[in-house]
């Protein structure tokens, strides 16, 4: 049987503080932090990732950053989301497209 969705993502800036107060608020099962960085992957089954995003935009310090790709294989589309200072920020493309919009952003 195929995962209906692959979600991973990668947050700068996350002092052991700001773990402390998300660790219990992540939704994922794969979860690695070294003290600056947090790094999070969950294939499977649906995934809401909404409260946790919102949790970390309002935990970040000015200058740090994540991003999280959102696969849904179900509809067959990825969505990016870019929090940065203060805000998230997110985008929606078919799958097919993904190869094709990496590349027109990169000038390849």
């Amino acid at each position: 049987m195929r995962d209906d969705v692959r979600v991973y993502g990668d947050f700068h800036g996350i002092t052991p503080e700001i773990f402390e107060q998300l660790k219990e608020h992540i939704p994922f099962e794969q979860v690695e932090y070294d003290g600056v960085m947090l790094r999070v992957d969950h294939e499977g089954k649906f995934l809401d990732v909404d409260d946790f995003l919102e949790l970390v935009v309002k935990l970040l310090p000015q200058g740090a950053w994540g991003a999280l790709d959102y696969i849904d294989h179900v509809e067959w589309e990825v969505t990016r989301y870019t929090i940065r200072d203060g805000k998230i920020d997110s985008k929606t493309i078919p799958a097919d497209n993904v190869l094709d919009a990496h590349q027109r952003e990169h000038g390849l």
